[in-house]
């Protein structure tokens, strides 16, 4: 069935405009917002899931059972068309055309960075100090708060972080300087970095493997 098809249904439209304007939402977001039985909701979900359009997860808040959370797939993000990321681009060619390339290199290294500064302001002490699972629960929040939906899981050996979105997904063929500050913001986090997939190479997701840092 045609993705345009299955936007017939007026429910469906409103849950994915709910999830393109919060990026996540619970069952419980849904029924505050859309006025239908919540088996109702549920199975617009799930058939939205089969279709390729949500993903979800659970997610622990305390006690009691995990939520679910859902979210658009890249697929379906396709039917919010967006003008940032090539105004964005425009601009980036402009001030290349300027000659001003290296305020090009500046303004990423400075995105990282301040990323970097809000992990190490958020832990309850020095990096240095933090182990693998303080630092994966706050660089998590500091991501999604970027836009970068990531799904950060802990292995026994290593750390895998995949980021479902990019913000720069759409400069990324006139520049590849914000993957490269981006390198350098997991390096400053974990020592190194390898990056197994990337949204530019045509993946689902940008995706890092990283140590599993010893205790000092």
């Amino acid at each position: 069935m045609p993705v345009l098809d299955l936007l017939q249904s007026e429910t469906k439209r409103r849950l994915l405009r709910l999830m393109n304007r919060r990026g996540e939402i619970t069952l419980n977001d849904a029924l505050e917002k859309i006025d239908r039985a919540r088996p109702t909701l549920r199975d617009h979900l799930d058939q939205m899931g089969r279709d390729g359009l949500v993903t979800r997860r659970s997610k622990r808040e305390g006690r009691g059972r995990p939520s679910m959370c859902y979210r658009m797939t890249s697929r379906a993000e396709r039917l919010f068309p967006r003008r940032e990321g090539a105004v964005f681009a425009e601009f980036l060619a402009y001030l290349e055309e300027q000659g001003r390339d290296q305020l090009i290199e500046e303004f990423f290294q400075s995105f990282w960075n301040d990323r970097l500064d809000e992990v190490e302001r958020r832990l309850s002490g020095s990096l240095e100090s933090a182990d693998t699972r303080q630092i994966v629960d706050v660089l998590k929040a500091v991501l999604e708060e970027a836009g970068f939906m990531p799904e950060v899981r802990v292995e026994e050996d290593r750390v895998v972080v995949e980021e479902c979105n990019c913000p720069f997904a759409e400069i990324i063929g006139a520049t590849e300087l914000p993957c490269a500050s981006e390198t350098c913001f997991y390096e400053a986090l974990f020592g190194r970095v390898e990056r197994t997939r990337h949204i530019p190479d045509g993946d689902e997701a940008c995706a890092y493997e990283l140590p599993v840092l010893q205790q000092q």
